[in-house]
Formats: structure tokens, C-alpha cells, sequence
């Protein structure tokens, strides 16, 4: 699961600093998952972004 997303729905990181992050991400993760997650979202306009951000996190709220 993304952590940068649930950061994000909850507000403690913006869609800006999130792109920042992605540049690090896609270079250091090992998982192919991960990989196809981060890239997708770096194609995404802001509000895609913040749209699946969302959704991502949800999910990630509802496993706890």
C-alpha cells in the first residue's frame, strides 16, 4: 500500500510535495507493484492525483 497517498488523503503532505516524492520513489523501489502505482500516479493532472489519492488511502484506512 501507498503511505504517500494516506499522507496525502489526510492532509499532511500536498499533491506537490507528493510529486516531489515520486521521482525518489520510482527510483528506489524494488517492488513492481509499487513501481506500476508510482508511475501511474505521476501521470495523473493534480486532481487525478489527489482523486486516487484518496481512494488509495480509504482502502488503506478500512485493512486497519
Amino acid at each position: 500500500m501507498c503511505l504517500m497517498c494516506l499522507e496525502i488523503m489526510k492532509g499532511r503532505m500536498t499533491i506537490q510535495e507528493g510529486r516531489k516524492a515520486l521521482s525518489e520513489l520510482i527510483n528506489t523501489t524494488e517492488k513492481e507493484e509499487d513501481l506500476a502505482h508510482y508511475l501511474e500516479l505521476a501521470k495523473l493532472s493534480d486532481e487525478e492525483f489527489q482523486k486516487l489519492a484518496q481512494e488509495v488511502g480509504s482502502k488503506m484506512m478500512v485493512r486497519k
